[in-house]
């Protein structure tokens, strides 16, 4: 399938807004909805049923009163977190506040030294297990979310007789803009 399509900046500067208005155009882009993050093990199977999940959610984030729904755009690496055992996320401080230097690596996979090739002591080693990790729960997402796209497309489309083009996935999160090289070396 094509590459993914990657909205980067740094947290409050329009990139959710940006996300939103792209995502919009639903026959050319796959997101990761806020039920796909929520529920990234099961969403495939799930998501016929996510009426019965009605009210469990505010109406709005708490930060900033943006609107929240299970159908609209959401970060993708909220998703990972949760595929890959919540074991390489800079997302877990939210979680575990006092920890957050122990999830500083997790940005971009990197030593101090900007290096993420040399395997030579315990803590690369270590860094490198948890990129694996998460390019393995990352990658896993993607398919899922573009078979997503796909089956979604093919029942939406059943009665034309025109063949519906991929849809590219359309992914946003903060983090990733940490992590350009990685993502270029995956797409």
């Amino acid at each position: 399938h094509p590459s993914p399509v990657f909205i980067l900046g740094h947290p409050r500067t329009g990139t959710t807004l940006l996300h939103s208005l792209l995502a919009l155009d639903d026959d050319r882009w796959a997101i990761c909805s806020t039920f796909c993050a929520a529920f990234p093990s099961s969403f495939l199977w799930l998501e016929r049923y996510k009426c019965w999940f009605t009210g469990v959610m505010d109406d709005t984030r708490p930060m900033d009163n943006v609107k929240l729904d299970f159908d609209l755009p959401q970060e993708d690496e909220i998703a990972t977190n949760v595929l890959s055992g919540g074991m390489c996320s800079p997302y877990m401080p939210l979680f575990f506040m006092r920890q957050e230097p122990e999830y500083r690596a997790f940005y971009s996979f990197e030593n101090e030294n900007g290096d993420n090739d040399d395997d030579s002591d315990n803590n690369n080693n270590e860094t490198m297990k948890n990129k694996n990790r998460w390019i393995q729960a990352f990658l896993f997402l993607c398919h899922k979310l573009t078979l997503r796209a796909a089956t979604t497309s093919a029942s939406s489309n059943n009665t034309t007789s025109q063949p519906k083009t991929k849809k590219r996935l359309l992914l946003k999160s903060p983090v990733h803009t940490a992590r350009m090289k990685l993502l270029l070396q995956l797409f």
